[in-house]
């Protein structure tokens, strides 16, 4: 069974959620806040993979002290330049 997790969304995303409602694609509220967000989530799947990885390289660049892969052009500025962020 699911957890209740109260939060606040603006008027015009809950009436976009009682548009689908109304049209018959959800049964309730709830169902479409639900499916929208399992949605969104499947869509940011990728970025948090990249980001996982991303995160797996700087563990072995501190470890070994350099990245371990060959990265062109522009890529390798914005990697050298991340510190500054």
């Amino acid at each position: 069974m699911g957890k209740v997790v109260p939060v606040r969304i603006d008027e015009s995303v809950l009436k976009f959620i009682d548009d689908l409602v109304k049209l018959g694609i959800y049964r309730s509220r709830s169902e479409a806040i639900r499916e929208l967000i399992k949605a969104g989530m499947k869509d940011l799947k990728d970025y948090k993979e990249i980001a996982d990885g991303v995160e797996r390289l700087f563990k072995i660049e501190r470890k070994l002290g350099k990245i371990p892969i060959e990265l062109p052009g522009m890529l390798r500025e914005l990697i050298a330049e991340r510190e500054r962020f």
